[in-house]
Parts: C-alpha cells; structure tokens; sequence
C-alpha cells in the first residue's frame, strides 16, 4: 500500500489520508483483515503528527472500514469488501476531473495529455514492483 500526501491540495491532511485508505480498501489493494501500519509509523513515513493520523483511522473505524484488533492494531474491517468497478469511480472522478482541466489549460492535446497518463503510470507500476 502506497500512501502519499500533497501538501499543495487544499483538502486535510487527515482527509486525504482517510480518502486514500478508503481507494485502496475499495480497489483490493487492502482486503479484509489486512493490518495497517501503527500509528507512529504511519506519521514518521509521512511527516504527519501522530494525532491527525489516529484521527484518521479513528474515523475510519466509526465508518466502519477499520478495527481495532487488541494486541494486533488497526486491520481492514473482515465485514468490508472491494467495491464493484462502477463504484469505484467515484475515487477517482474528482482526481481525473482536475488533471483533464489541468491539462486542457496547459495547452495539452488529448493524445498528449495520455501520453503523460501513461508514462507516470509505467513509472508508478515500477514504483509499486520494488516495494
């Protein structure tokens, strides 16, 4: 699991972390069960305070999508399951929205613009392999 933060986004940090959780639960990247780093680590691996990150799984856990495992930490909720295809758009619609206005404002052709599609995901495909 790959989480990162964008510090240029106005949105939270604890809500990015919390969105970024939630794509990976729905996609499958985390399954039922799945256990989540702790919280201290989960901070020093992206600079946050400990606090926002166990704001974040505290609120994912009322949300149901995490619980609390005594002795184990925070795992992925054994009731939650991968959403469908056509559910999981809705991860993504916001992201895709602004990089397709982005680009168009950039002065970039829709072929260019899937070209940059392509290369970051053959880079981030690379990234994923060496964790």
């Amino acid at each position: 699991m790959r989480l990162s933060l964008d510090s240029k986004d106005a949105t939270p940090k604890f809500q990015q972390l919390i969105e970024q959780i939630q794509r990976h639960i729905a996609s499958g990247t985390l399954y039922p069960g799945a256990r989540l780093p702790s919280v201290r680590q989960l901070a020093r691996e992206l600079g946050m305070n400990p606090m926002t990150v166990s704001r974040s799984y505290q609120q994912l856990a009322e949300e149901g999508w995490l619980e609390r495992v005594r002795g184990i930490g925070m795992q992925v909720s054994a009731t939650i399951r991968p959403a469908e295809p056509e559910q999981r758009l809705q991860y993504v619609e916001g992201a895709l929205a602004h990089f397709v206005q982005a680009t168009s404002e950039a002065g970039y052709s829709k072929s260019e613009a899937m070209a940059l599609v392509m290369t970051y995901w053959e880079a981030y495909s690379d990234d994923q392999a060496l964790e």
